[in-house]
Parts: C-alpha cells; sequence; structure tokens
C-alpha cells in the first residue's frame, strides 16, 4: 500500500490494515459491525491527531452510536446506517464535531441534537426535516447541503449569516426568497428539485461566485446575471426547458461555463458568449447517460467562439 498517495482507507474488505495513515488519506470507511471493543480501540488508535480525517460508517456497521465512546476527539462524521436506531451515542462527542453527514434512515429522528454541537461547520442532511428550526442555532457553519428534503421554505437559514455552501438536491422545496438573507453565499448548487419553476431569486445573490443547475424541467427562463458581479463559474446540466443562456452571459466576471446535456440549444444560443470580456473555457460534454449539442451545432459553436470551447 502507497501510504503516500492513499486517499481512502476502507475497513470491511478483507484483511483490515491498521498501519499509520498517509498525510493523502482524508477518509477512513467501516462498513462491519462495530461490536469488538479491541477492534474499536485499534480503530481510534488510528485516527488519534488525525482531526482532518472523516470516519465514514456505513451498511450494518451498527445499529447505534455508542461506538463514539471511543472516539472523544472526533472532528468529522459521516453516518449512513439506514437501521439506526438510537443516536445517543453523538454525546460522547462532546461538542467537538467539525463535519457532519447524516444519511437516510428508517427511524425519524429529530434534528434536536445538533444543539449539542456548536462547532458545526459543515453539515448536510438526507431526509431529516423534524424540528428543522434547530439549525438556526448553527453559528458557525458554512457549508449545508439537503437532500431528498421539502420544505416550506428556507426561513431556518436565515440566521447562518456566515453560510458560504448551500447545496438543494432532490425533495420538493420550491420557496427559495431567504436565500437572499445570506450576505456571504458564494456558492450554490440546485439540483433535481422538479417542482422548481422560478430561479428569480438568483439576481439577488451578489456574493455568488460559483452556481450550479442540474436537471430542472420546468426552468424555462433565467434571470439576467449582471448584477451577480463576483460570479466566475456556470455549470448547466441537463436542463431541458432552457433555449437561450444569454442571462448567463449577462454575468461580467464569468469565467468558465459548463453545459451538459442540453441538445435543444440551437448554434445561435452561444452568440451572447462572442466576446465576453472575462469568459475562458466553454465546456461542452454530454450528461451521465445523455447527450449533448447535435454535431452540426457543435461545429458551429466552435467556429463562433474558437479560442473557448473544451473540448
Amino acid at each position: 500500500m502507497d501510504r503516500e498517495r492513499e486517499r481512502t482507507r476502507s475497513f470491511g474488505h478483507g484483511r483490515d490494515s491498521f498501519e499509520p495513515l498517509g498525510p493523502e488519506c482524508g477518509l477512513v470507511t467501516v462498513g462491519q459491525p462495530l461490536d469488538s471493543p479491541e477492534y474499536l480501540k485499534r480503530l481510534a488508535s488510528l485516527l488519534h491527531d488525525r482531526p482532518d480525517v472523516t470516519l465514514r460508517v456505513h451498511t450494518k456497521a451498527s445499529r447505534d452510536l455508542e461506538f463514539l465512546e471511543y472516539f472523544p476527539g472526533l472532528r468529522r462524521l459521516s453516518v449512513d446506517l439506514w437501521d439506526l436506531d438510537d443516536i445517543a451515542g453523538l454525546s460522547h462527542l462532546q461538542g467537538g464535531l467539525e463535519l457532519l453527514h447524516f444519511g437516510k434512515t428508517k427511524k425519524r429522528f429529530s434534528l434536536r441534537f445538533l444543539d449539542t454541537m456548536p462547532a458545526l461547520e459543515t453539515l448536510s442532511l438526507v431526509g431529516h426535516s423534524k424540528d428543522f428550526a434547530t439549525v438556526g442555532g448553527l453559528s458557525r457553519l458554512t457549508s449545508f447541503a439537503l437532500r431528498g428534503i421539502t420544505l416550506p421554505d428556507l426561513s431556518a437559514l436565515t440566521p447562518l449569516t456566515g453560510l458560504t455552501h448551500f447545496s438543494l438536491l432532490l425533495g420538493g422545496t420550491t420557496k427559495l426568497t431567504q436565500l437572499a438573507a445570506l450576505p456571504r453565499l458564494e456558492a450554490l448548487s440546485l439540483m433535481r428539485v422538479t417542482r422548481l419553476d422560478d430561479l428569480s431569486i438568483l439576481a439577488e445573490l451578489p456574493s455568488l461566485r460559483t452556481l450550479s443547475l442540474d436537471w430542472m424541467r420546468n426552468i424555462t427562463s433565467l434571470p439576467s446575471l449582471a448584477p451577480l458581479t463576483h460570479l466566475e463559474e456556470v455549470n448547466l446540466e441537463t436542463m431541458t426547458g432552457l433555449t437561450e443562456i444569454a442571462a448567463v452571459a449577462a454575468a461580467p466576471a464569468l469565467r468558465r461555463l459548463t453545459i451538459a446535456g442540453m441538445p435543444q440549444l440551437d448554434a445561435e444560443a452561444f452568440r451572447c458568449l462572442v466576446g465576453h470580456p472575462c469568459l475562458t473555457e466553454l465546456v461542452l460534454h454530454p450528461s451521465l447517460g445523455g447527450v449533448n449539442l447535435k454535431k452540426p451545432v457543435l461545429a458551429a459553436v466552435k467556429q463562433l467562439l474558437p479560442d473557448v470551447v473544451r473540448p
């Protein structure tokens, strides 16, 4: 094993290695049952003095979180345990957790446990919305991702004035106006929120630097992004309702635009990019399992923008 290049150490796939983690390793994953104190001690020793490494427990590793008793100094935790029955073991972390991914579980849990995690900077929730207002108390949160969650609106986020990254995947949340209350929001990703049909809020997010929109068929237009003077990168994937990109081209600092899986665009749709003062990369490629521009259109776009089209 080349520990200098090892990025992930996996347990439960043959003979487990407890050799010291290399400097490149940022993730330790465990899928086998965590029912041996001796095993847990060895695992905890491996992560000692490595606050930069995330511990991910998944599959059948445990039905509760009592194993965290062996990891009181853990800073980064990812939980993907569908059969999880009890989360009381989170108390062993003594409020020092900085990153948490809480995956979908069969049992419904209240998010009130977040009150015991004042140091959280990065949070990802999959399918958990009970007592969602609790997230408003995470004053240090800078990155927040929601997956498979439907909320009436995003009002719970308004106290999170330090939030810089926000991601919304799946679910039926359609009211996004409270995003304008996040003064430091730099990166926004919206994916497969299929009921969403209005993105006018984008024009009110002047601090944005990157924007990613994916698979939202009911979006047929975008507001002009001219007010977004810091926006440098935009990714549009499988946005089949859009027939023009002039609103994106209006972003004055746009440096990189990626378009994937949007065969409805014709060559004329790209003329708005000609002469853009900052654009250096126009990346055109298929989406996963899909197609992008038709060959004649692609050829015409390469003629229009020979210096920026990639590949």
